[in-house]
């Protein structure tokens, strides 16, 4: 069963690790096109809302909630779940068109939840004006991003994991050539404060087709692992009555994930919006440096969770608490055997991180608060790792109340200490460096998310052998430190004699980093006995082509 869980996730991982490296092209591109402060900030505002109101009114339901559903269906029902399968699509499809609608004819009072007291000063009428219209073009995502998780999560039920992982590639390669289309016909450099209407239609327009092509590639692997689509209207005998009734606290969840999103989004922007003069850490530094800390969480924890759920979901129906806590605790241990030293990593080496992402064009103006900002989310990763496992294992016993509660913490946590951090220490300093604050609470958000919620989940799996993360937990850190401090040490020594700047420079002190840390950390591993890093490593080593 665990290796059958490996498999899949390499599958989900090997797609993940594709997409984000275009998904950091697009970074790349954005930033030499339109720059990192507030012309910057009003398209990313504009180009993450959609997803975030498709996850506040459909997508939790979807995403945590389907599954176990799914995979019940296709266990229990004659027909394999062909029924249930086809009027939960056709439910959804509907749902979404008529939301997607809504939305669209709302967008001036959506963008005004975004948007903070900065941009409503009467100075900056054609920003508001920039954002109320990226909005209106790219809210249409909200269909296609629902579609898209409504198709793939069918396909996880049945366990197709790849497609849903490799179809992003082809949604990135899309918004590249938006924006490659935008760097020819617009002058880069000039960096002036608002767009043009054509410049927002392009860029807009550019990425929520991405979005749909993004859907379009997955139809056919539907039909390719079983299911034949065809639309069933109707919810009567279909028992998702209960699947309703999960779903609630689930939508409960995500709201309150999604008032803090509104939060920070507005203290984001607030940064780079302000007339302070000085160097400025807006919403683009603190996406940026978000995108970068989940490279390790898409390609290894949503690949190795996804894997996971449908088994613990079985399990679970089955009664065999011992083996959900075992399967649980032995993928978070797997995963944090490469989480721990990308953090470390990210600390350590956060400046070249940064440079080689937004180190062009109108983007290179800003790098230190970028590498900043990135040290404080990446301190906030390994605790989030682990918390999703968590949540994961509460959704395998269909309860969702539980992480509805924990939610209300983290969020509470996350508000308190932003507000704090930017409205009170750093407008009394006249600094804006929000991005950099806002990491920082988030770190702390989900460090006590962790601490409240462990002894809550021993109520539902109580303390197996073999179900334990702190030991080894605390060993990878040790491991982690060690190599990034040899990276570090090794690079100062090389200062001496290369030069370092530009983007080139970057890729070279992290290309020599990656060399001096990943053998350390293996090593310290193997003195430390951490199985999960040791694992790694032969199954790596053995795919070596080695002379005998």
């Amino acid at each position: 069963m665990a290796d059958r869980t490996l498999r899949s996730a390499a599958v989900m991982a090997a797609g993940t690790v594709l997409s984000r490296l275009l998904g950091f092209i697009r970074i790349a591109l954005l930033a030499a096109a339109i720059g990192t402060a507030l012309r910057g900030d009003i398209f990313t505002a504009a180009n993450t809302i959609p997803n975030s109101l498709y996850i506040l009114l459909a997508g939790g339901v979807f995403n945590t909630v389907l599954v176990p559903q799914l995979v019940r269906a296709i266990k229990n029902h004659a027909d394999g779940g062909q029924d249930f399968t086809n009027r939960i699509l056709t439910f959804g499809f509907v749902v979404l068109a008529i939301v997607t609608v809504a939305c669209v004819l709302l967008a001036p009072a959506i963008a005004e939840l975004y948007l903070p007291k900065e941009l409503h000063d009467p100075s900056r009428v054609t920003e508001k004006a920039n954002m109320i219209m990226f909005v209106r073009l790219c809210l249409p995502q909200i269909f296609f991003y629902g579609a898209f998780v409504l198709v793939g999560q069918v396909l996880n039920a049945r366990r197709r994991f790849g497609p849903m992982m490799w179809a992003p590639i082809a949604n990135n390669i899309v918004a590249c050539a938006s924006i490659v289309v935008f760097l020819l016909i617009y002058r880069v450099g000039d960096n002036p404060p608002t767009y043009s209407h054509g410049e927002e239609l392009l860029l807009g327009l550019g990425h929520t087709v991405g979005i749909a092509v993004q859907l379009l590639v997955l139809l056919p692997y539907l039909k390719a692992s079983g299911h034949t689509y065809r639309p069933k209207f109707g919810l009567r005998g279909t028992g998702l009555g209960h699947t309703a009734r999960l779903g609630i606290w689930t939508v409960l969840f995500v709201a309150v994930n999604q008032v803090t999103l509104v939060v920070v989004t507005q203290l984001a922007i607030a940064g780079s919006a302000s007339n302070d003069p000085g160097a400025k850490a807006g919403l683009f530094a603190y996406s940026t440096a978000m995108l970068i800390i989940l490279v390790p969480h898409g390609i290894v924890t949503v690949s190795l969770a996804t894997a996971a759920l449908p088994q613990m979901s079985a399990l679970a129906a089955d009664g065999d608490t011992a083996e959900v806590g075992r399967l649980s605790a032995r993928s978070i241990r797997q995963t944090l055997a490469i989480v721990v030293p990308a953090a470390a990593a990210m600390i350590a080496f956060a400046y070249p991180i940064v440079t080689i992402i937004a180190g062009y064009g109108s983007g290179k103006n800003n790098l230190t608060l970028m590498s900043y900002t990135l040290m404080t989310l990446a301190l906030g990763i390994v605790p989030f790792t682990v918390q999703y496992f968590q949540l994961r294992t509460f959704y395998a016993f269909e309860d969702t109340r539980t992480p509805f509660f924990l939610q209300c913490v983290i969020a509470a946590t996350n508000i308190a200490a932003a507000v704090i951090g930017v409205r009170v220490l750093l407008d009394q300093a006249h600094l804006r460096f929000s991005g950099v604050v806002l990491g920082g609470a988030y770190a702390l958000a989900y460090l006590v998310a962790v601490l409240i919620s462990r002894p809550v989940l021993r109520r539902r799996v109580p303390r197996v052998p073999g179900a334990g993360i702190g030991l080894p937990l605390l060993a990878m850190v040790i491991a982690a430190v060690a190599s990034a401090g040899a990276g570090r040490v090794a690079l100062w020594l090389l200062s001496l004699v290369i030069d370092w700047s530009g983007p080139l420079g970057a890729v070279l002190q992290l290309g020599i980093a990656a060399v001096v840390m990943l053998p350390v950390y293996a090593g310290v591993s193997r003195v430390l006995r951490i199985h999960e890093v040791n694992d790694v490593v032969s199954m790596v080593t053995s795919k070596l082509p080695i002379r005998r």
